[in-house]
């Protein structure tokens, strides 16, 4: 083959691999972003992945308590912003904050069907970390973690492990004990630690 010849040929591959990879990232953005130019697969995710998110919630939650709003949902929209359904003397609001900085970006007053419209316009979503988090904020979730286990000890059972859940949008405590060398899953309700389940492992 003649210098010209692989020279064209060069140039041509370098062409139809630009092309290609161009293609590629078009393709990528679009997938990452919906129409609103938020980013789902990598914002989304990551907030929920970030092991602050919960005790930044959590702070978030208190300082809007003290201020007199009941926070109902908090909701990831992007990879920097979080939106949060409150309301204020019955109310509704829906405020816009930066994440991790959470900074006010807008407050606005809602009727309570829009609210909802809202919600479910990204996905309803009511996720069970935000559930565990608001129990685990509560004044009262120490005693009564402690009341579950001194519950189990008179039942004659060690608890190993217990830790604070979610079903069907109720808080439960789920617990790993033992009683007689036998390990035992057990499931009490939150916050009157009636028993939900009581199974050998």
């Amino acid at each position: 083959m003649s210098t010209k010849n692989r020279t064209t040929l060069k140039t041509m591959t370098a062409s139809l691999l630009g092309a290609a990879l161009l293609s590629t990232a078009i393709g990528g953005t679009a997938m990452a972003y919906d129409h609103g130019g938020n980013s789902y697969e990598g914002g989304y995710n990551h907030i929920y992945k970030d092991k602050n998110f919960g005790k930044n919630i959590g702070k978030l939650r208190a300082d809007l308590r003290r201020s007199g709003y009941y926070v109902m949902d908090v909701e990831p929209v992007s990879d920097s912003r979080i939106n949060v359904y409150a309301k204020k003397n019955n109310q509704p609001y829906k405020l816009k904050y930066t994440y991790p900085g959470l900074k006010l970006i807008s407050s606005d007053k809602k009727e309570w069907s829009t609210i909802w419209d809202d919600r479910k316009h990204h996905g309803d979503h009511h996720d069970k970390n935000d559930i565990e988090e608001t129990i685990k904020n509560e004044s009262r979730y120490p005693k009564i973690k402690q009341r579950a286990i001194k519950k189990l000890n008179n039942m004659g059972y060690q608890v190993e492990d217990i830790e604070i859940d979610e079903k069907n949008g109720q808080g439960v405590f789920e617990i790993e004990a033992t009683n007689s060398g036998q390990d035992y899953e057990v499931i009490l309700g939150y916050p009157n630690l009636n028993v939900i389940k009581l199974e050998r492992d």
